[in-house]
């Protein structure tokens, strides 16, 4: 996908373009092949000759080259002598008439690689032909094209055709667009001439790379002046190939280019240029497209296997060969480019390495993205296992205090309603005046008693203790700080609290903590309603809970006058007090692993209050 978004950016093509072009100013100038001569045309030397004498000074030029045994002479014409072709004296037509093994016309035309290029001018005006009007030669035995596009000024890429040329194409003329004629490149046709008994090398049929050897000026150049003037400059052209043309590269019929060196190469040196490619075998193609995108989905393979590699184990990344592996890929696709080169073939290297890192960016980008949604998934299980857990034993410790309730009104109000009950009957029975007044105070202390433990009942909820989540340790100390701002709790408070090593995810500790915390709030009202004036005489509570290893205890004392621990009792006489006292913290202690509970009256005064526990929960 990547190959196919970033392939037509300029860019893309304009680094390829700059790579190539740096590779050929590193490697020149070199020496031409000394069988290529060009003959120069400025236009000083075409105001000298008159516009109506061009096409005739110029027949004579090529006249002389021929006769001074030129082996071939390529002509690129002016547009304006296609209008005075059709005059019956002909100079040109003439010329090839009498010279036609020896000449080749250049026919400027657009890119070959596109669909039935067209001709930009017609030349059938200077071949000869018969009385019927039939011609004289075929046309691709004198016509050759030479492509051009206006951007190879200023080429972007190096498929310009300031870079690279088709050697054959089909195409379309402009007098007959039903037409179509095969025509060989003006290089290509000019090589046939130039050695027709040897057996060229196949013709390739996708474009080459232009093999520039040298800036403006490598090739040997005459002057045309100098030829038609000087006959000792004609020696230099014996048994060699001249190319005529024009050399004003500001003149539009000139044809310049940009050359990979910069400047404005006119359309006769690159004619050159694409000459003595062929004529020494050292041009270059571009490897086929299916051979690069073959070779850019393979990288894009291993580097994607290579990320989610190390993106899953993370040692691997801190292992030195495991960053020797796109090295590794990298040389290869270098040796894969040397290899090529060495071949005639040009291994393009932008679009791979820009793919690549393109690919590797979206798969690390790709990965991190489902990584996150992963860890947002298992936080997510993992809240709901843990609501889960706290769930059950939210529900199981429901139903263990709905069960003390249930206890405790059985083995309180019930019996005193049993008792109260056996006495209306024993008063019945005797027949006695009957003395309601104990029996109301029962039964008004009965009421009470079930209206005490039915508000136990309805405080009872299905939710953790929510101070407990951070630890045992913390919800103690929020319940002291709470009993304090409230102003429950008056006495001066020392805190003694270690944090306890409570298992993680683990529902019958969630339950035991939430018996431990009960205990804690018992005991500590316990406190406010015995010890803390006006009911006591203590100044100070201390609490504390410590762990060593795996034993656990949790004590609350305070430094009040003695008490008698029968005060925690739960008693048949008639009383208001709260909490379930004694009993419920020894229920408590009964429940936990190895748990204990300890009542202590201190000597000094004051009274403490002790639960210990293993930490032991699996």
């Amino acid at each position: 996908m990547w190959s196919i978004l970033l392939s037509e950016l300029p860019l893309i093509q304009q680094l390829d373009l700059w790579q190539s072009d740096r590779l050929i100013r590193l490697n020149h100038p070199r020496t031409p092949p000394p069988e290529i001569v060009l003959v120069t045309i400025t236009q000083a030397d075409l105001k000298t000759w008159g516009l109506a004498n061009e096409p005739i000074i110029y027949s004579n030029l090529v006249n002389r080259l021929l006769d001074a045994d030129a082996a071939v002479v390529v002509l690129n014409l002016l547009p304006n002598w296609v209008q005075t072709s059709d005059h019956p004296n002909n100079p040109i037509k003439t010329l090839v008439q009498r010279q036609s093994s020896r000449i080749v016309l250049v026919l400027p035309t657009s890119s070959a690689t596109g669909l039935h290029p067209t001709e930009w001018r017609n030349y059938e005006y200077f071949l000869p032909s018969t009385d019927k009007g039939k011609p004289l030669f075929p046309p691709q035995s004198i016509l050759g094209f030479a492509e051009y596009e206006p951007e190879a000024k200023h080429p972007q890429s190096i498929r310009s055709t300031a870079r690279q040329a088709s050697l054959s194409g089909q195409f379309t003329l402009t007098h007959n667009l039903d037409r179509i004629q095969a025509l060989d490149s003006a290089a290509l046709l000019t090589l046939k001439k130039f050695k027709p008994h040897k057996q060229l090398l196949q013709t390739p049929q996708t474009p080459i790379q232009i093999h520039f050897w040298g800036a403006t000026g490598t090739f040997p150049t005459l002057e045309a002046q100098s030829i038609l003037s000087n006959s000792s400059s004609l020696r230099e052209v014996r048994n060699k190939i001249v190319l005529v043309g024009f050399s004003e590269t500001n003149n539009p019929d000139a044809f310049a280019i940009r050359s990979p060196f910069g400047e404005l190469m006119p359309a006769v040196e690159s004619q050159a240029n694409l000459l003595a490619s062929l004529l020494t075998g050292s041009f270059a193609r571009i490897v086929p497209s299916w051979l690069q995108k073959a070779l850019i989905v393979l990288g894009g393979i291993l580097i994607s296997q290579w990320i989610v590699f190390g993106k899953l184990d993370r040692r691997a990344r801190k292992r030195y060969w495991y960053w020797l592996y796109p090295i590794l890929g990298l040389s290869g696709f270098g040796l894969i480019g040397v290899v090529l080169f060495g071949q005639g073939w040009i291994l393009p290297t932008t679009m791979p390495l820009v793919t690549w890192a393109a690919t590797s960016v979206s798969v690390f980008i790709s990965l991190l993205l489902g990584v996150q949604k992963d860890l947002i998934d298992q936080q997510q299980c993992e809240i709901d296992r843990l609501h889960s857990i706290e769930q059950a034993a939210a529900i199981s410790q429901a139903k263990k205090m709905l069960h003390r309730i249930a206890a405790n009104i059985h083995e309180g109000p019930l019996q005193e309603l049993k008792l109260v009950m056996d006495r209306l009957e024993m008063l019945q029975f005797n027949g006695e005046a009957l003395n309601l007044n104990p029996v109301l105070d029962r039964l008004e202390s009965l009421g009470h008693n079930l209206r005490q433990q039915l508000n136990q009942a309805r405080a009872i909820t299905l939710e953790i203790t929510p101070e407990l989540k951070a630890g045992l340790d913390i919800g103690i100390r929020a319940k002291l700080q709470q009993l304090v701002n409230s102003g429950e709790l008056n006495l001066r408070v020392i805190q003694q609290l270690q944090p306890l090593e409570e298992p993680e995810s683990n529902s019958l500790w969630i339950e035991a903590r939430e018996d431990i915390y009960h205990f804690f709030c018992e005991a500590i009202h316990n406190v406010i309603r015995h010890a803390q004036p006006p009911h006591g005489t203590a100044t100070q509570v201390q609490v504390s809970l410590c762990q060593q290893a795996r034993h656990c205890t949790l004590t609350i004392e305070n430094d009040g006058a003695k008490i008698d621990p029968s005060v925690f009792e739960a008693s048949t006489r008639p009383k208001k007090r709260g909490g379930y006292g004694m009993k419920l913290m020894k229920i408590i202690a009964s429940e936990l692993p190895n748990g204990s509970f300890e009542c202590v009256a201190l000597s000094e005064g004051g009274m403490r209050i002790q639960l210990s526990w293993h930490q032991a929960f699996n």
